[in-house]
């Protein structure tokens, strides 16, 4: 998680050289966060739910949307256009949470390991996750150069990848996995027992573990090999 730490740093600097804003604002309960828009969002477990904003440079507090809808908490800017040079950081204290989307060149973080039965990941048009987990069921969706680097443990994991999306598992090991990755998707991944992978049009797959079972597919310019 060293490019946690960079990145905390980093906004840090960016938001002192620019004057900094901060504000805490209350919001109802949500299981799942939904950021964009260029936004930084950083995720702890707590007792309570809560959200602290912090804005440097010509962003604003008021730029920054945090409400609930439905079960979601979404994290955006007010007006819904994408603004260059945001400089804003969201940090969100959760009692339980089992969804994260990111896009639009949001970027989703923690502070320690996120631990839950059930996880469902979906990361778009340029946003970025970089987790660490300890769950039981793993979902992961990533398209339109979506990134997510995560590390830790699950069960069980479902990942999809494509147009030109990018999946960096090698730190999380997964007892049972299905990946399967197309239109130049890349997948890094590592197996501890069942493995089951698919990749085609120009999609990527490499794979680090022993797993006792495995079954793998690559046509139409696709690619799946064992990673040492």
């Amino acid at each position: 998680m060293r490019r946690i730490l960079a990145t905390v740093i980093f906004s840090t600097l960016v938001l002192v050289a620019y004057g900094q804003q901060s504000e805490v604002r209350e919001v109802g309960s949500f299981r799942g966060v939904r950021v964009a828009e260029g936004i930084d969002v950083y995720l702890k477990k707590g007792d309570r739910e809560s959200v602290r904003v912090e804005v440097g440079g010509n962003t604003e507090l008021s730029h920054i949307v945090t409400e609930v809808t439905g079960t979601y908490l979404r994290i955006h800017v007010s007006d819904g256009r994408f603004r260059r040079n945001v400089n804003a950081r969201v940090f969100v204290t959760y009692r339980d949470i089992d969804r994260i989307s990111a896009s639009s060149a949001g970027n989703v973080y923690t502070d320690g390991v996120l631990k839950t039965r059930s996880l469902e990941i979906e990361c778009a048009s340029a946003g970025s996750v970089e987790i660490e987990i300890d769950v039981n069921e793993l979902e992961v969706r990533v398209s339109s150069a979506g990134d997510v680097e995560l590390e830790g443990k699950a069960e069980k994991g479902e990942f999809e990848v494509s147009s030109a999306g990018q999946i960096d598992a090698y730190d999380l090991q997964v007892d049972i996995l299905s990946v399967e990755a197309s239109s130049a998707g890349s997948a890094k991944v590592y197996v501890v027992k069942e493995l089951e992978a698919r990749a085609s049009s120009a999609g990527n797959i490499r794979f680090r573990g022993n797993p006792t079972k495995s079954r793998t597919d690559s046509n139409t310019g696709g690619s799946v090999k064992k990673s040492y």
